[in-house]
């Protein structure tokens, strides 16, 4: 009896939030800030998602969030393969549902979080614009020396000029933001929301003490993200062969075989093919475990685009690594120190000179002293500063005021300390 007065007072509650309308137009599954908001506004509103029927689920949504991935499943590769014809054809239904979704559900608010799932919102208002929409691009794309024969060029291009017609325009870097909105002639403060993971995600272990000791002794840097060799992976080998102890590396990411290849092969030419692992891509759980038996972190983008020179708030890897208590190898570039200063969980390196990569390793494995308080110091910042409920508090709040939902918390405020 008392599970059944419990469900329907539940089902009361979900009845009387309004409605979220989220659209993307890539698996938000494979994007964490998402999933992390998401679960945030779950508590205040009844979320409908919108995305593109592509790539493999690997994530549990809460009960109540409704995912219609909408049109005929293929992979990413396929979908980018497609002929012009079938590319608008797909995105020109995408839009259709979308404008049919804003008439049938009736959100008090639309979060858009690329640019095709942003053009399609302001389209599917037909003009009327009565709906706030939320615009929360993840990268920078590309404006200049673009196919015009492209649907993602044009669409690009809506996308820059209906950003006056948002609510609010998030992003997760400042530079990539400032960039964005001078395209835009938009000349309103943007609302910065660093890519960093949320507390449910990363849990304390039992006994730090024990679970640093045990790191120490593994010996090994971890790589956790896309694979390639403007992300450091090649920098990262030559740098461990240089090292003058055993240690290991193991790198976890996307899956491109050629590219494998030509790491396995470098790493056997330096006689340190042993000591090399290449997991290829893993689910979130697993990259997880295997991230969190490892002595430290590795994330060396090189600054060949703007998405990768601007990273410093925008890698989720680098917060993920302080969310589990590893101390992190990072560029040494203004995009970083700018948003995380003189932290002492991290050693700044040159990305394209494997002996800065080795000389910070040995730095952080060569005093057992200094690898404690980095890995104690790593899991504050998480716990203070860089876990998704306390960074996404602002948006929080604005979505809120925009949708005239008042926090039962704090009435019309969001206490950040609360959200700790």
């Amino acid at each position: 009896a008392n599970d059944s007065a419990w469900e329907s007072e539940r089902s009361r509650v979900t009845s009387v939030k309004p409605r979220l309308l989220i659209t993307i137009y890539q698996n938000p599954d494979y994007y964490p800030p998402t999933v992390y908001a998401v679960r945030i506004l779950n508590n205040y509103f009844n979320i409908h998602i919108l995305c593109r029927n592509t790539r493999d689920p690997c994530e549990e949504w809460p009960a109540d969030v409704t995912i219609e991935r909408f049109g005929e499943y293929a992979s990413m590769r396929e979908k980018e393969t497609a002929n012009p014809r079938a590319k608008l054809t797909e995105y020109a239904r995408f839009v259709a549902r979308a404008r049919t979704l804003v008439r049938k559900i009736h959100p008090a608010v639309i979060y858009s979080y690329d640019p095709h799932a942003f053009v399609a919102a302001l389209i599917a208002q037909a003009g009327r614009r009565s709906t706030p929409v939320f615009f929360h691009p993840h990268e920078l794309m590309e404006t200049q020396h673009v196919p015009l024969t492209s649907l993602q060029t044009w669409v690009v291009k809506a996308a820059v000029l209906g950003t006056k017609w948002a609510a609010q325009v998030v992003f997760p870097e400042e530079n990539r933001a400032r960039i964005w909105l001078a395209l835009a002639k938009d000349l309103r403060e943007p609302i910065i929301v660093p890519n960093c993971p949320d507390s449910d995600y990363f849990r304390p272990p039992a006994d730090w003490n024990d679970t640093i000791a045990r790191r120490l002794l593994a010996r090994e840097a971890v790589y956790v993200g896309n694979v390639g060799e403007s992300n450091g992976h090649l920098e990262a080998i030559r740098a461990i062969a240089r090292l003058d102890e055993p240690v290991r590396l193991r790198i976890i990411g996307s899956d491109f075989p050629e590219f494998e290849a030509r790491m396995k092969a470098l790493a056997t030419d330096l006689g340190i093919g042993g000591r090399v692992s290449i997991d290829g891509w893993l689910r979130p759980a697993e990259v997880v475990a295997r991230s969190a038996s490892a002595s430290l972190g590795l994330s060396l983008y090189k600054p060949v685009t703007k998405n990768l020179e601007y990273m410093g708030s925008a890698s989720n890897k680098i917060f993920e690594y302080a969310a589990m208590g590893l101390p992190a190898v990072i560029p040494d570039r203004p995009s970083y120190r700018d948003f995380l200063g003189d932290a002492e969980w991290v050693e700044y390196v040159d990305v394209e000179d494997p002996q800065s990569i080795a000389r910070a390793i040995s730095s952080i494995l060569g005093d057992r002293e200094r690898y404690i308080a980095m890995s104690l110091a790593a899991r504050r910042a998480f716990e203070s500063r860089y876990n998704y409920k306390r960074v996404f508090a602002p948006a929080l709040e604005r979505i809120l005021q925009l949708s005239g939902v008042r926090s039962p918390d704090q009435g019309a405020g969001i206490d950040e300390n609360s959200l700790l």
